[in-house]
């Protein structure tokens, strides 16, 4: 009996391709449906089947064919243990996928079956320990607001200038304002990725940007320009939006928001931010530049509170 519940998922897909598993497959239907309705199953499937395996296993050694024809049930049970587990598996990596783009849920960078390239989950990553005592971002009055500053929710994105995997999230990030429309804003800490190139200068101008009211273009510009990225863009980018040069320029080459870079970073990993793009929604952590519809479950559930 319980060769054939193993065995009817493996003919099922069988039969699909081929005609003679299609007989099989019905037969082990058959037998399960008079099990669950309290009679006897009769087919003898499962002793052929019991029989081909231990047919095959003989030809590679007779003594592991002998302690299989004698204990099939055990090993019947394991299988079918093993399948049911491999099906809860499934089940759940579908449903997190559904939910959070990722199958091991939204705060994983891990591999997904169902997202082979990664798209949803890639992080900048910094080699460190994540904490086991995390301490949530708080948000602060001097990092700059995306959005409406009068939303019932902020969304904390922890995000690198340099960082392609924050450039990719940022059309996400503009959807969600735009979807909730007022009720939803984001605010931008600077995470510092050590092995990327001007990652801590780019944090640093996005500063005097913001000394100059000049926040929002700048970070646009920013990731606008990113695969460009030099200390003269820097510098260039300002001049662009018209800012005071002088000031600008004195303010990037001082060094002067040194602190408040080193503060956000360090904001980062206290939290357990894994690499770059991390976002804190409440309680909640996402990880990587995930679709709309995994913050969007999360947003909604956030502003039921």
């Amino acid at each position: 009996m319980v060769l054939c519940l193993v065995a009817l998922p493996v003919f099922a897909v069988l039969s699909i391709f081929s005609v003679k598993y299609r007989k099989l497959t019905k037969e082990a239907f058959d037998c399960l449906f008079k099990t669950v309705t309290f009679r006897k199953c009769r087919s003898g499937l499962d002793n052929r089947i019991r029989a081909v395996l231990t047919g095959r296993i003989i030809r590679l050694s007779p003594g592991i064919a002998k302690i299989f024809y004698k204990n099939y049930k055990i090993f019947s049970w394991v299988l079918f243990i093993l399948l049911v587990w491999s099906f809860y598996v499934s089940f759940i990596g579908i449903h997190n996928y559904i939910l959070y783009g990722n199958c091991n849920g939204p705060e994983s960078s891990g591999f997904c079956i169902f997202d082979p390239t990664g798209s949803n989950s890639r992080i900048s990553e910094i080699d460190y320990v994540i904490p086991a005592n995390i301490t949530y971002p708080v948000l602060e009055d001097d990092d700059p607001i995306i959005g409406d500053p009068k939303a019932e929710l902020t969304i904390i994105e922890f995000g690198c200038y340099t960082c392609p995997y924050t450039k990719n999230a940022e059309s996400t990030v503009q959807k969600i304002i735009d979807y909730y429309n007022g009720r939803v804003n984001v605010q931008f800490k600077t995470f510092v990725i050590p092995n990327h190139p001007f990652s801590t200068e780019s944090a640093l101008a996005a500063d005097c940007a913001l000394e100059q009211g000049k926040y929002y273009d700048y970070h646009k510009l920013l990731f606008d320009n990113q695969e460009k990225m030099n200390y003269d863009m820097l510098i260039s980018l300002a001049g662009s939006l018209g800012m005071n040069m002088t000031q600008f320029t004195n303010c990037l080459e001082d060094e002067k928001y040194k602190f408040e870079v080193q503060d956000d970073t360090f904001m980062g990993l206290e939290a357990g931010v894994p690499g770059t793009p991390t976002f804190f929604i409440g309680k909640s952590k996402v990880v990587g530049p995930k679709p709309f519809k995994t913050f969007k479950n999360i947003i909604d559930e956030e502003l039921k509170k």
